[in-house]
């Protein structure tokens, strides 16, 4: 009878350690976030076009004009309509 005691507070005691373990696995936040939180963390990137790869340029060319339409809505037009 007393090793089913333990094994009950053993097993209790794990149950409520992975309870408090659980705890902040389920938080809810109430700060609204922004819909242009890209641009809070995002940043035009510089090259140097003498030592950068063609590739490496054009990687970041593109990532620079996403900024630019996002963040600074500096849009290219749409041709073609």
């Amino acid at each position: 009878m007393k090793s089913q005691g333990k094994s009950n507070w053993r097993n209790m005691s794990i149950c409520i350690l992975i309870m408090i373990g659980m705890n902040g696995c389920a938080t809810v936040s109430t700060v609204p976030v922004p819909v242009n939180s890209y641009c809070l963390v995002a940043k035009p990137i510089s090259y140097d076009s003498k030592t950068d790869s063609s590739a490496t340029v054009a990687a970041i060319e593109k990532h620079n004009s996403i900024w630019m339409c996002i963040c600074e809505k500096d849009c290219p037009a749409k041709s073609g309509s």
